[in-house]
């Protein structure tokens, strides 16, 4: 079955709920907003392209903030094509098509960062910039700017390895 990310999905999408990708809070906070797996959502436009996410859902708007809604999984009918910047840790890309202009286009593509490669985001730094990528077996760290000239096309949605069981912060 082919799922995707609610972040993924482009607005007016309708789809049905499969999974949630979590722990125990993130779906208990999901229920509580009333989203049950195997119902259909559709997600509506959001001013400018930002802001919380909303969804339709029995007629009634809900707004869900964007990492909330990264654990919200769909079902697909094809696979959404995103900037790499909008790519969740661990999900598996391939890319589309390259945006980058003059001498910064030359330096990916000579990294490798060529249409049709599969890259693997690895993490994100704490305030979201840079991003490291796995790429031909080789990280490679992109800043923010780059990874937003960058469109790639979502192949594989890795869940979360706590299978809903609660972890403890550092302290």
């Amino acid at each position: 079955m082919n799922f995707t990310r609610l972040t993924y999905c482009t607005d007016n999408y309708t789809g049905k709920i499969i999974d949630f990708d979590g722990g125990t809070g993130a779906k208990e906070n999901i229920e509580q907003h009333g989203l049950i797996i195997g119902e259909e959502i559709t997600i509506k436009p959001r001013k400018n392209g930002i802001g919380k996410i909303i969804v339709l859902h029995k007629n009634k708007e809900i707004s869900l903030g964007y990492e909330l809604a990264s654990k919200i999984l769909l079902e697909c009918k094809k696979n959404p094509t995103v900037t790499l910047n909008n790519v969740k840790v661990g999900d598996i890309a391939e890319v589309t098509k390259m945006g980058a202009k003059g001498d910064v286009r030359f330096r990916l593509l000579d990294m490798g960062l060529v249409k049709g490669v599969e890259i693997k985001v690895i993490r994100i730094a704490p305030l979201g910039d840079p991003i490291e990528l796995l790429i031909n077996g080789f990280n490679l760290s992109l800043r923010i700017d780059e990874a937003k000239s960058i469109e790639v096309k979502i192949i594989k949605i890795i869940k979360s390895r706590n299978n809903g069981k609660k972890r403890w912060g550092m302290f």
